[in-house]
């Protein structure tokens, strides 16, 4: 049996006529005749009767159409919602992020819905590690995020750079530089991000190419976590400046040895389907990065 036929039974059992349902399905009434004789001889039973120019169902026809409505209805409820998925003006959109591209990327949300209102979001952050291990799980859409090594199947598009620097509190005794070498560091304690985190391997390179060997007193997450720390005096961090920063009063020190830079990028699966909306947003963020 196939859709047609159970669209066909359907039609013609609610209104008992061959000619009428024919004509309200669109086709010749021995094309409507022929389907419904296949549907039962596949079946194996009778589904209707004659009565007199009309027809009506028999007892087990009777039985086979309330299976049939009910998966006609709940097929009908499946094309509304993939009608849904595919319309760039409705749907939802999952997007993750790391918590230092929180700011820029609600920025772009919200420019994004206001020419498109009718869109929903569904916003979570977490560690570069963790959004990517999502974002193959198809728990989002597309993140935002460093690049890591061993996702091969995920597309990563570079948005921004920015610059490692150090903050430190006020007080620290390298408040009294803009700019530093590596070297200047010295003993003292320092706070970076942990292995989870996409920024690390480049402040790992940074540090191996000055030929320094920091002293690494706390490892965080994310950058609240290391504003958290530089507030408790635990130590100077070397981060990547992100705005999030900007609400405490901290000395942003530059590193003089090299111009070192961490790339953020949208992330989503290469062979993976986005439903309109998505897809939509996504070339919005590509062609206003500048937002980010």
């Amino acid at each position: 049996m196939n859709y047609s036929q159970l669209v066909y039974f359907s039609t013609l059992a609610h209104i008992e006529h061959y000619t009428k349902a024919a004509e309200l399905l669109g086709i010749s009434q021995p094309s409507l005749s022929h389907a419904i004789s296949n549907l039962e001889q596949e079946l194996g039973i009778y589904l209707f009767e004659k009565q007199g120019r009309n027809v009506r169902l028999t007892r087990y026809g009777k039985v086979y159409l309330t299976y049939v409505d009910a998966a006609l209805d709940e097929l009908e409820k499946g094309n509304k919602q993939m009608n849904r998925f595919s319309d760039i003006e409705a749907g939802t959109i999952r997007i993750g992020c790391i918590s230092s591209a929180s700011p820029s990327v609600s920025v772009i949300i919200s420019k994004y819905m206001e020419k498109h209102s009718a869109v929903n979001f569904v916003f979570e952050q977490s560690t570069t590690k963790k959004l990517l291990e999502g974002l193959s799980g198809e728990a989002y859409d597309m993140v935002f995020c460093h690049k890591l090594k061993d996702y091969d199947a995920v597309d990563f598009v570079p948005m921004v750079e920015r610059d490692i620097v150090i903050k430190v509190y006020r007080g620290h005794p390298l408040e009294v530089y803009d700019s530093i070498s590596l070297s200047q560091l010295g003993d003292y304690p320092v706070i970076t991000y942990n292995r989870q985190g996409g920024a690390r391997p480049y402040i790992d390179r940074m540090f191996i190419t000055a030929g320094v060997k920091p002293n690494i007193c706390c490892q965080v997450s994310e950058d609240i976590a290391a504003a958290s720390l530089i507030l408790q005096k635990a130590g100077a961090a070397v981060v990547v400046d992100h705005s999030i920063f900007n609400i405490y009063d901290f000395k942003t020190i530059y590193i003089k040895d090299a111009d070192f830079k961490v790339p953020m990028n949208l992330a989503t699966m290469k062979n993976s389907f986005l439903a309109g909306a998505a897809q939509d947003f996504k070339r919005f963020i590509i062609a206003n990065k500048n937002l980010l």
